[in-house]
């Protein structure tokens, strides 16, 4: 557990509402594999499956690299995030990073779980959605249980559209939207915990102040 506390203790403010989810829900069999951050163990889901699946921070060399794949710069505050945490799984919301596979030999390995890819977000996945090429894509969560909602951003805010275009919420400030969809996701998460699953959550006085 300490090595997991002082990997979140490295957070920036702007990532608060993710440190809140992990020491509320860190006694539930956490641990740390190969680098992830698992946070959460819910075997009714699945054997291996943790509610927060963190992976650890990119390597600064694959910015550049991004840059060359994509044709984009990845903006300020997502670069940051990254630093910390390279994507990865907040319940129903998927964050997108440097895939550790492509970056390090050029190929994707399926045979193990990584981050979705930032890249493929970027190239391809963005098409999928009725909104400007030019934002860029970086992360999404279930709008329904038939539709994914994509998060993107331009210069001035963060948006989430459904697939038709639909403007669902935009925020001005990154933490701020973290706040408010993780806040989302874990809700629809608890929702769906078995009724004779009782989860050892921690009491805590974090908010958002």
């Amino acid at each position: 557990m300490k090595e997991i506390i002082d990997r979140i203790q490295t957070f920036p403010d702007e990532l608060k509402s993710i440190t809140i989810q992990v020491r509320k829900y860190l006694n539930n069999n956490s641990n740390i594999d190969e680098s992830v951050l698992n946070v959460l163990h819910r075997p009714w889901v699945a054997p291996l499956n943790w509610g927060l699946m963190l992976y650890k921070g990119a390597g600064a060399e694959w910015f550049e690299e991004f840059k060359k794949r994509t044709d984009r710069e990845i903006p300020f505050f997502y670069k940051e995030f990254l630093k910390y945490i390279n994507g990865g799984f907040i319940y129903g919301l998927t964050m997108y990073g440097l895939t550790p596979s492509i970056y390090e030999t050029g190929l994707s390995k399926r045979t193990m779980l990584q981050c979705r890819d930032l890249t493929e977000a970027n190239n391809s996945w963005i098409t999928e959605y009725a909104v400007d090429p030019k934002l860029f894509h970086f992360a999404a969560r279930p709008y329904s249980s038939k539709e994914i909602m994509g998060y993107f951003v331009d210069d001035e805010f963060i948006m989430c559209y459904r697939k038709n275009g639909e403007l669902v919420n935009k925020w001005a400030r990154f933490g701020d939207m973290l706040f408010d969809e993780v806040d989302v996701a874990e809700a629809t998460m608890l929702e769906k915990v078995p009724a004779n699953v009782k989860l050892n959550i921690a009491d805590s006085a974090y908010n958002k102040s």
